[in-house]
């Protein structure tokens, strides 16, 4: 369990489930259903570090990624989740959408729209109130002089 980073920063309260870990991440959404715990399964950095130490070789961040297909697959998501990817494709799409809000209004629709799936025992982090993007352009445009 503690060579996985994710565990060993989050611990194992937060997993809510009687098998905790990498372990834990995959079993549980077939005991007790992939809609309810395909997120377990996205616990994970998938670094391998878990298959590496296993003792009996199981290739447990491959199985990861077979829940996570199996979840895909399921095309069982909410609102949220859906109108969350959308708005990540479409930023990713074009690096200069990400700019169009302030830090201010990203924080807002954050802690809004994702707070339920982000957890009540965490907090959101904090998005700066200019991109880096921004800085950038602020710092280049004061050495060249413009």
């Amino acid at each position: 369990l503690n060579a996985c980073p994710v565990y060993k920063n989050i611990g194992g309260h937060t997993y809510n489930t009687t098998y905790s870990g990498p372990i834990g991440s995959i079993i549980t959404p077939h005991f007790k259903g992939m809609k309810d715990f395909k997120h377990l399964s996205y616990a994970s950095s998938l670094c391998g570090k878990c298959t590496e130490v296993c003792p009996v070789k199981i290739d447990i961040h491959k199985m990861l990624l077979l829940n996570r297909r199996d979840a895909a697959e399921q095309h069982d998501n909410t609102r949220t989740e859906k109108l969350g990817w959308t708005i990540w494709r479409t930023g990713m799409l074009k690096r200069s959408r990400m700019d169009i809000m302030s830090g201010k209004i990203k924080n807002f629709f954050l802690k809004n729209l994702f707070r339920k799936i982000w957890g009540k025992y965490r907090s959101m982090p904090e998005i700066a109130p200019k991109s880096f993007a921004k800085l950038w352009e602020e710092k280049n445009k004061d050495s060249t002089g413009e």
